[in-house]
């Protein structure tokens, strides 16, 4: 669904808004749809959706995700939401209840309860051996670290997180290296943060990752910035702009206004 661009996307939900395709789906790819019908503002489809979904659900956990789904559509409070976690758990839906927890933390990111939720839902991932949860959860749990200004255990979380993330993945790496590296950053480890960059670099320019190098090579600049090298810097700046064009693509504004003010200092 997320290698959709924006009329290929409005072309698949045309086929199910009038009804006539919309028995042909399941439930999984029906709750799928739902996303996309969300993002491009179809909100009468997601209803409809949402309702298939659940008439055709062939499983508990299906059943499951569709009251949840159907929760979030209508604005269930918060209790009641709590209230499925904590009968899906009991009733063994183990993965269903992380989801919702989860939901649940960013939905209150801020407050106490942030910490609860995330960390209920990392335990249960950990209890399921849910590998691609538990990397979900340790970002989660970094963000709430780091809005709290707990820096010492967003670095932990997102540590984690790198470490379980398979080597084949190599975008997830690289982001979570970039993460990390910020982290390392705002703590003043400058070589750790230095080293963590470049790693995300490596991976960036084998993938041909645009916006990977546009962050390794910003905060490469930064940490230049930080430590009075405002010649490497430019050379970072400028790294980014070739990128850009080699590929044929124009480079963010707020490349050349950096640019531009290191010149003009």
């Amino acid at each position: 669904m997320q290698d959709l661009n924006p009329s290929q996307a409005e072309e698949l939900l045309n086929m199910f808004a009038e009804g006539e395709s919309l028995e042909a789906i399941n439930s999984s790819l029906a709750l799928h749809l739902v996303d996309l019908a969300r993002e491009l503002g179809r909100d009468a489809l997601v209803g409809r959706l949402l309702k298939h979904a659940a008439d055709v659900s062939t499983s508990d956990e299906d059943l499951g995700w569709c009251q949840f789904e159907l929760m979030k559509y209508d604005g269930s409070t918060m209790e009641e939401m709590v209230g499925l976690a904590m009968q899906s758990s009991n009733d063994g839906l183990v993965g269903l209840a992380a989801g919702i927890y989860h939901h649940l933390a960013l939905m209150t990111v801020g407050s106490d309860d942030a910490e609860t939720f995330a960390n209920r839902s990392m335990q249960l991932r950990v209890e399921n051996d849910d590998i691609e949860g538990m990397i979900y959860g340790h970002a989660l749990l970094a963000h709430i670290a780091k809005t709290n200004q707990k820096w010492e255990v967003s670095k932990l979380h997102l540590t984690k997180r790198l470490e379980i993330i398979p080597e084949s993945e190599k975008f997830e790496r690289m982001e979570a290296l970039a993460d990390l590296a910020h982290t390392h950053t705002t703590m003043n480890e400058l070589e750790d943060a230095q080293k963590r960059l470049i790693s995300s670099l490596e991976i960036a320019e084998e993938i041909q990752d645009l916006s990977g190098i546009l962050v390794a090579k910003w905060g490469l600049a930064d940490l230049a910035e930080i430590s009075n090298q405002p010649d490497e810097a430019m050379v970072q700046l400028s790294d980014i702009m070739t990128a850009f064009m080699e590929a044929g693509e124009i480079a963010p504004p707020a490349v050349s206004a950096r640019v531009e003010k290191l010149t003009s200092s």
